[in-house]
């Protein structure tokens, strides 16, 4: 099996040891990883039962009738799904994502939708959502005593809500069925990692990604460049970068990621890169060409290993990722290890990785803005005389 993780001249910016340092925090990591059971309950990915065989049910059903899938979540999702989708030739024009408090405009559109008859519900991130509920008030205008038949909800298909954990559970596998993608590939391919990932040595390739990432953190480059040369991983990337702030953001310790796409941004972003402050260290996703060979693939290789040459003798330090080529098992596999390593780094940092208190924090100043004075009734007025009907 070709090798996922590389560094590039890394002991020219560590240049002590600290694998060895490393190994205590990362079995104690790796244990809690692995017991944290049932919060953790996607690292065990879904197996080949009934559950995953409804799943494939349902999203044949949906597509054999035309409708669109209202996907309602807290955006740790939609990135992922649409980049997989991107990636495989998914038909994304068959998804409807929505936050959980979405615009005006987006609302209106899924109501219209609903009000057709061509839509289906999805709560990928939770039923109490403001989008969620009005939907679902909407379906049962629609359908009324048949309205069940047309909203799902992701607990009843797999055990917890993972957020951006949840891309290989039911959350993120039922749009990626619906969008056409080989959702059994790409489990395959995950299965396949998580028999990587679960060797508690540097065989695994989550403890040297999370080894060197804290390593560098501490050494003051604090950002982390989720870096491609592919516009379609962007999307992947950002569900990645998402991922990584909500898991390791807690108690200031944590690296800040921020995605690059140097097919787009060479020359801006890249110009920073070359010459500016040097606080930051690259980890550049690179995918195989493999049979899609054009006349531009030996540029592109050359402008890949060039740049990466240039920034590492400019001060930034380069990790490679290298999952192979465009499939459902490679994609599927690296979806698996990114999650793996974002969870390991968490635990490294004594984080929870599925807790966000900041986020909670928010919402408590929320609510205390809400107006309170005719409770839930008063809410819902005010809702409708602005024409929004979220709140």
């Amino acid at each position: 099996m070709p090798e996922l993780f590389e560094t590039h001249e890394l002991r020219r910016f560590l240049p002590l040891p600290y694998e060895a340092a490393a190994e205590p925090r990362l079995r104690r990591a790796q244990r809690r990883l692995q017991q944290g059971e049932p919060r953790m309950g996607w690292v065990r990915l879904p197996g080949e039962g009934t559950a995953l065989l409804r799943l494939y049910t349902l999203a044949e059903s949906i597509r054999a009738q035309g409708h669109t899938l209202l996907v309602v979540e807290d955006g740790g999702l939609r990135g992922g799904v649409g980049g997989v989708a991107a990636l495989l030739g998914g038909e994304t024009g068959r998804l409807r994502f929505l936050s959980g408090l979405p615009s005006a405009g987006e609302l209106e559109e899924a109501l219209e939708e609903t009000a057709r008859g061509t839509a289906v519900l999805y709560a990928a991130g939770g039923e109490d959502s403001p989008a969620f509920r009005r939907l679902r008030e909407a379906m049962t205008e629609r359908h009324g005593d048949e309205a069940g038949r047309y909203v799902l909800v992701a607990g009843d298909l797999s055990s917890g809500e993972y957020g951006g954990f949840g891309l290989l559970t039911a959350a993120g596998l039922l749009p990626m069925a619906v969008a056409g993608v080989d959702v059994g590939g790409l489990l395959s391919g995950a299965m396949a990692m998580r028999e990587r990932c679960a060797a508690t040595s540097f065989e695994n390739p989550a403890w040297r990604y999370a080894a060197a990432r804290r390593q560098l953190c501490r050494a003051g480059y604090v950002v982390e460049l989720l870096g491609c040369w592919d516009a379609r991983l962007v999307p992947l990337l950002e569900w990645a970068k998402g991922l990584f702030a909500a898991a390791e953001g807690k108690e200031g310790k944590a690296l800040f990621p921020v995605v690059v796409d140097y097919s787009r941004e060479f020359r801006s972003l890249g110009q920073y890169i070359q010459e500016g402050p040097r606080h930051f260290f690259e980890t550049v996703v690179r995918l195989e060409d493999g049979e899609r060979e054009d006349p531009l693939s030996s540029l592109r290789a050359a402008a890949v290993e060039g740049t990466m040459l240039a920034h590492t003798d400019s001060g930034v330090p380069n990790l490679i990722l290298r999952p192979g080529g465009e499939s459902p098992e490679t994609l599927g596999g690296l979806i698996y290890f990114l999650q793996y390593a974002c969870g390991l780094s968490a635990c490294l940092l004594d984080a929870d990785p599925l807790a966000c208190p900041g986020v909670e924090a928010c919402e408590a100043r929320i609510r205390k803005l809400l107006p309170s004075e005719r409770g839930e009734s008063f809410r819902r007025a005010m809702a409708q005389a602005m024409g929004q009907g979220i709140l």
